[in-house]
């Protein structure tokens, strides 16, 4: 099977890239694992054997990023994945409007058709984080694939100190997104209290 995992490197200073153990958050997670970037343990328990795996790697230009990138290239060979299957995107830290499209689109072509897709919005800048949360919304729109899986890493502190962290799996949103543009398309009215209902609200 093809899949395709997709995660912003992290921004964070040389040192700082620490490792947590990421808790699932309402849903469960085989082999789950101590790790600096969240996708980690997604890949590890989403590949089987004979998968074709390809890892989009989306980095910009701030100073510490390219030792963020090493960290995550030797964590990935821990799951079996050479660098040779990571492909490597560099932007400019400061995203302009016609840089952030030009990005979003870079994304959706990287995707192989009939894929399965898995995306990791947890670092990065803000607007590097809603374009990979775009891409997921539009890839199978514009791409012969399925979105699969949508995570965010959330480290918990209190007092300033990190007490835990947790993984979150989005891809429910995608999901609503999607059955709202159904229901349009059919002309169905009354879209929030189907909407409340499907939700036990």
């Amino acid at each position: 099977m093809k899949k395709m995992y997709i995660t912003n490197v992290s921004l964070q200073g040389k040192g700082e890239l620490l490792k947590f153990l990421y808790e699932p958050n309402g849903f469960e997670m085989k082999n789950n694992r101590e790790t600096s970037f969240p996708i980690i343990p997604v890949i590890a328990s989403r590949q089987e054997k004979g998968d074709e795996i390809k890892v989009l790697a989306i980095r910009s230009n701030h100073a510490d990023t390219p030792d963020n990138y090493a960290v995550f290239l030797q964590e990935l060979s821990t799951l079996g994945i050479s660098e040779e299957q990571v492909k490597e995107i560099n932007i400019a830290e400061n995203q302009s409007s016609s840089e952030s499209l030009k990005l979003l689109m870079t994304v959706l072509e990287e995707i192989p058709e009939k894929s399965l897709v898995y995306g990791d919005i947890t670092y990065g800048t803000k607007p590097m984080a809603a374009i990979l949360l775009y891409a997921m919304s539009f890839a199978e729109k514009m791409r012969n694939c399925e979105v699969d899986g949508i995570y965010y890493g959330e480290i918990r502190r209190e007092d300033k100190k990190v007490t835990g962290a947790l993984l979150y799996d989005l891809t429910v949103l995608k999901l609503l997104g999607d059955l709202i543009d159904e229901m349009k398309d059919m002309g169905i009215r009354g879209m929030r209290e189907v909407i409340h209902g499907l939700i036990g609200e």
